[in-house]
């Protein structure tokens, strides 16, 4: 058996899935050759639109090869499921159960039900003497504090557990609860940048056609990391001179700026690699990931021997300081990334401040 045909719920829709048990390089190019065919690595396999079209081509271009199709094979990487955490009793499941349908019904993220469902289960567990409607706020800073304590909870993750807990009585239970005072305090800290030189030199002393194209993209266009990995190959627009990002944090979509640096380095791009639908594949086919491009740009950074502490976001935080340093319009930087509130796209008020009054030191004037 070389293939295994199956249904798939990938993004909450259905798709046909194609998995390969034994790799072959023509059944690879024959898969790949299929319309709208994409490797999803969440489920291991590659995915068709679930239309008898589809179907029909896909049994044409892979009747040669060793078939065994399955209707249903509880594949369902995407959706998860209440019953992935083990089961609490009586009232508790209950509330779970309520809570699960109401995060799947609003639409959140899969990774912010994920997230929040594992929270809340953890919760319930600790609640096996006091149901959660009953909780004070007493209750809650204590639970906190142990927690604390306990497991070491960092900022982010502590703010994680209470937007997890405020959606079951906000959301769930209709109630508006006081004891939101458990949030840590926000640390103000200023986003880490590299300089235009910086930048430049990373650029150049990349080798790689397809690394410096995704180094140049995410800088720029100011994106995220999970954006750039989500740019379909139809999402870019040399012509008009822009990029679509569809559903991007928030799920917003947005346009950005298609710079005319980038147009040359695009058409060797896709004339080298020739993507076939998300804008940057991987080896094997299908979306790239958000891993791959980290470990890549980690090994760039070293290459080019600049800052060690940058991340890839630092390239979006370097693409905001520069165009407020070239005199671009706040509201204008903030509709670029994509932010929710003016005051998030601030932050970068500070870093110009902090580059560009700089003063000298009294000790700069004495004879050491």
């Amino acid at each position: 058996m070389a293939i295994l045909i199956h249904p798939v719920n990938h993004n909450q829709k259905p798709y046909i899935g194609i998995r390969i048990l034994q790799y072959q390089h023509e059944l690879h190019l024959k898969i790949k050759s299929i319309k709208y065919a994409f490797w999803s690595p969440d489920t291991k396999s590659w995915l068709i639109p679930y239309t008898s079209e589809s179907w029909k081509e896909c049994k044409n271009q892979l009747s040669t090869f060793d078939m065994t199709i399955k209707k249903d094979t509880g594949i369902d990487n995407q959706k998860p499921h209440k019953n992935d955490i083990p089961s609490l009793n009586g009232e508790l499941q209950k509330a779970y159960d309520v809570y699960y349908t109401r995060l799947y019904v609003k639409r959140y993220s899969i990774n912010t039900i994920k997230s929040y469902l594992n929270i809340f289960n953890m919760f319930l567990k600790d609640c096996t003497d006091r149901h959660p409607d009953i909780w004070t706020k007493e209750d809650m800073i204590l639970w906190i504090k142990h927690n604390l304590q306990k497991y070491h909870w960092s900022e982010s993750y502590q703010n994680s557990v209470i937007n997890a807990l405020k959606f079951y009585y906000e959301q769930v239970k209709s109630e508006n609860r006081s004891f939101w005072e458990v949030r840590p305090r926000t640390p103000k800290r200023l986003p880490g940048t590299l300089s235009r030189l910086e930048i430049q030199t990373l650029f150049t002393s990349c080798q790689n056609l397809k690394h410096r194209f995704i180094l140049m993209m995410i800088y720029s266009c100011g994106l995220r990391i999970s954006e750039m990995v989500n740019l379909r190959k139809k999402d870019i627009d040399p012509i008009q001179s822009r990029v679509f990002i569809k559903a991007a944090k928030g799920k917003k979509d947005r346009y950005v700026v298609f710079p005319q640096k980038m147009q040359h380095i695009y058409i060797e791009y896709i004339r080298h690699y020739n993507p076939n639908y998300w804008l940057i594949e991987g080896q094997e086919g299908g979306q790239y990931s958000p891993r791959s491009i980290q470990n890549m740009f980690h090994t760039q950074i070293e290459k080019a021997a600049v800052d060690s502490y940058a991340t890839v976001h630092t390239l979006r935080h370097s693409y905001a300081t520069h165009l407020l340093e070239l005199g671009v319009d706040l509201r204008r930087i903030q509709e670029a990334l994509g932010h929710n509130s003016i005051k998030t796209t601030e932050i970068y008020t500070h870093v110009q401040d902090t580059n560009r009054y700089r003063f000298r030191s009294p000790i700069d004037d004495m004879n050491l």
